[in-house]
C-alpha cells in the first residue's frame, strides 16, 4: 500500500489515499494517506457488517464537504474516515435488502442521542465554542486542585480544555492530566497539554497546544501521529499560513485584549484577530483577556473561521 501510494503519487495527484478497508483477515481497517512528503497510516478497528454498500461514495464525499469548509486534507481525510466507522458501527446489525452487501444509515449524528451513542471523535470546529484553560496560579489562589478547575469548567459548559500548568513537577503534571482524562472522556469532552508533547503522549490526551517557539507542527505531527489535535499559537498573517500548510488543526490567535494570566504578551486587538482569521481556512480560538464586558464586540466580527 505504501508503495501504491508513492507510485500513484508520481502520476500526477497531489494527495494519494490508499483505501484498506476490504483487506481480508485484517482486524483493522488501515487506509494508507500520501501528501508527496510523509506517509500516514490511519488505522481504525474493522467493523464486522454485510451493511457496507456506499462507503467509498461516503468517504469521498465526506471529504469534499471537510476540505469545502476549510479544513486541510489529512484532518480532511480523517475526518471522513472517522464518520465512515462510527456509520458502519452503528447501523452493523440493521437488515435491509437481500442483496450481499446492505446499506449502513447515513444518520447516526441525528439519531446518536437517541440510542445513546458516543464514540471518540476527531476535533468537531463547535468544540471550541468555550474554550478553558487551566492555571496553577489561580488554582493555588481559589485553593483547589487541576481536577476540581476541570470539573468546574465542564459544568459551567466548557467545550475544550487545555491543561497549562507551567509549574507543575513532570510527574505530578502526569498524574494530573491521567485523572482529567478520565474527567473529561465521559462527558466527550477533548482535553489537550499546552506545551508538553511527552506528557499528552503518556496520558494518551487528545492533542497538544504549540506556541511560535515550541516544537514545529510538523515534528509534533510526527511524534503524535495523525490523528490527534494540534492547536498552534498566531498572531500574524503568515504564522497562520503556516499552521494551515503544517496540518495544524485549529489556530489559538491573540492575546486580543490585556490579561494578568500571561505576561509579556502582546495583544493583537481586534483588527490583528481579523486579519488571523483571513490569512487561514483554519477554525480560529480568540484568547486573551475576554470576559462578559467585551465578549460580544469578538463576537461581533462575524468571520466564519472565528468559532
Amino acid at each position: 500500500m505504501h508503495s501504491a501510494a508513492k507510485l500513484l503519487h508520481q502520476m500526477g495527484p497531489r494527495h494519494v489515499l490508499v483505501k484498506g478497508g476490504d483487506l481480508p483477515g485484517s482486524c483493522d481497517a488501515v487506509d494508507v494517506f500520501f501528501d508527496g512528503e510523509r506517509i500516514h497510516d490511519l488505522s481504525l478497528p474493522h467493523v464486522k457488517t454485510r451493511n457496507t454498500h456506499g462507503t467509498g461514495c461516503t468517504l469521498a464525499s465526506c471529504i469534499a464537504a471537510e476540505l469545502a469548509k476549510g479544513s486541510p486534507m489529512l484532518p480532511a481525510v480523517q475526518v471522513a474516515k472517522r464518520f465512515v466507522e462510527n456509520a458502519l458501527d452503528y447501523s452493523k446489525e440493521i437488515s435491509i435488502g437481500k442483496g450481499p452487501q446492505g446499506p449502513f444509515d447515513h444518520f447516526l449524528m441525528l439519531n446518536r442521542k437517541v440510542h445513546n451513542f458516543r464514540k471518540k471523535t476527531v476535533l468537531d470546529p463547535s468544540d471550541l465554542f468555550l474554550y478553558a484553560v487551566t492555571d496553577s496560579g489561580m488554582n493555588r489562589k481559589w485553593g483547589r486542585s487541576i481536577e476540581d478547575a476541570v470539573k468546574a469548567a465542564i459544568e459551567g459548559g466548557a467545550t475544550i480544555i487545555q491543561l497549562r500548568e507551567k509549574d507543575a513537577e513532570t510527574r505530578n503534571f502526569l498524574e494530573a492530566a491521567k485523572s482529567c482524562m478520565e474527567v473529561c472522556r465521559p462527558w466527550g469532552i477533548p482535553l489537550l497539554i499546552n506545551d508538553r508533547i511527552d506528557i499528552a503522549l503518556a496520558c494518551d490526551a487528545d492533542g497538544v497546544h504549540v506556541g511560535q517557539s515550541d516544537m514545529p507542527v510538523r515534528a509534533a505531527r510526527a511524534l503524535l501521529g495523525p490523528e490527534k489535535i494540534i492547536r498552534v499559537s498566531c498572531k500574524t498573517p503568515e504564522q497562520a499560513q503556516q499552521a494551515y500548510m503544517d496540518s495544524a488543526n485549529y489556530i489559538g490567535s491573540g492575546g486580543i485584549y490585556p490579561t494578568n494570566t500571561k505576561e509579556n504578551n502582546p495583544t493583537i486587538g481586534l483588527e490583528g484577530l481579523k486579519t488571523v482569521c483571513l490569512s487561514s481556512k483554519l477554525p480560529v480560538v480568540a484568547i486573551g483577556g475576554i470576559g462578559i464586558s467585551n465578549a460580544h464586540a469578538v463576537m461581533e466580527l462575524g468571520l466564519p473561521n472565528l468559532k
